[in-house]
């Protein structure tokens, strides 16, 4: 969710842990799929509350999409807001923030294979996964002062490692994660400026980085061993204020933990978020526009490497989603047009050309490659 929305209220819905298949609840034929071969998995965030999140499914050979594949292979609603998707040994994890809900569906047949349930876990509106291992995986959370673990081979719930931090209007968060060695690093996004490191071995917050820029947004590790963080900067409404709206790209040694770079971008409404291509070289960002930098460059280039697509008044359309093929470095960006009609994802080659464009569902959120 980007920080206008922080003021909405969450519904936290209870659940369970199971492991379960995908009987048919809606009385609708369940659809058959087997895709074989590459592909991309774009799950739409759809709207708050409106319990219209979906999962899109893209073929880069044949340039064919097939939308709301979750709800047609499962006869069931995907959940609301769609947040992160994340592809393991041919499972696709999906995290529904206010659904309270991570879904495993098979990478072939978009079949529900686990699902992991808020009830009797620390878990509130999840954000994002991490596979520490094979049998151990950290789901951040929007509102839970925890991260926690479970099995994402069963779906068994394993625990929480307390984060130790004071709620800030309501919220503890802890967004994305990176692992160095054993030590896992998550941004805490919502209402702070800090960077917590886990101990794997021991499931501990063991140290912390603090950002002197509110709201550490995205974050990644390239090859060098380097954390790559983009924050937001806070934000300003007419309802109040927090942060200097001016979002900022830090540099941070994973192993010293020392800010090795800083730099101030433009303040806009628009998200801004980092990705990396495969090789962890080369760094891209969206900041109204899309940036590309080498990993090892001390400034962002003066001109986008992509510009923004813009309306008929001249108005440049707000970005929402940035991911890179880890095999070919092509350029998937998603665009939530006006976040209430089906979203756009434009394909660009690795030099920036323009590939392919094609409508998905509402809020274009998150893409995962398999």
């Amino acid at each position: 969710m980007n920080g206008l929305k922080r003021f909405w209220m969450y519904a936290v819905l209870a659940g369970s842990v199971c492991l379960c298949g995908c009987d048919n609840v809606g009385g609708e034929e369940e659809e058959e799929f087997d895709v074989a071969g590459d592909g991309v998995f774009v799950l739409n965030e759809g709207n708050l509350n409106a319990g219209n999140s979906t999962l899109s499914y893209y073929n880069p050979e044949t340039r064919e999409v097939e939308n709301g594949v979750f709800h047609r292979a499962n006869d069931r609603k995907l959940g609301d807001t769609g947040q992160s998707i994340a592809v393991r040994d041919g499972m696709a994890y999906l995290a529904m923030e206010n659904s309270g809900v991570i879904w495993g569906i098979d990478v072939r047949t978009f079949k529900v294979r686990g699902q992991l349930l808020t009830k009797g876990t620390k878990i509130i509106h999840p954000r994002h996964i991490h596979f520490v291992d094979d049998t151990t995986a950290y789901v951040t959370d929007l509102i839970s002062p925890y991260v926690n673990i479970f099995n994402p081979k069963t779906f068994v719930y394993r625990g929480a490692i307390p984060t130790g931090q004071k709620a800030l209007n309501g919220h503890s968060s802890t967004e994305e994660m990176v692992q160095r060695g054993k030590y896992v690093f998550t941004n805490c996004w919502s209402y702070n400026d800090k960077i917590l490191v886990i101990d794997t071995e021991k499931h501990a917050v063991c140290d912390s980085i603090c950002l002197d820029s509110p709201q550490p947004k995205s974050m990644k590790l390239d090859r060098n061993g380097k954390i790559w963080v983009i924050t937001d900067g806070g934000y300003s409404t007419d309802g109040g204020s927090f942060g200097d709206n001016i979002p900022c790209l830090f540099r941070i040694d994973a192993d010293t933990r020392k800010i090795e770079q800083k730099q101030a971008l433009d303040a806009d409404e628009a998200n801004v978020q980092i990705a990396l291509n495969g090789r962890g070289d080369t760094l891209y960002l969206i900041n109204n526009d899309i940036y590309r930098m080498a990993v090892t460059d001390t400034h962002l280039p003066v001109r986008p490497f992509i510009e923004a697509k813009k309306d008929a008044d001249g108005k440049r359309h707000k970005l929402y989603g940035l991911s890179i093929n880890p095999v070919n470095s092509e350029l998937y960006v998603a665009d939530a047009v006006d976040y209430s009609q089906a979203g756009v994802v434009y394909r660009y080659s690795a030099d920036g050309k323009p590939v392919h464009e094609f409508r998905v569902g509402i809020n274009p959120r998150a893409l995962a490659f398999k």
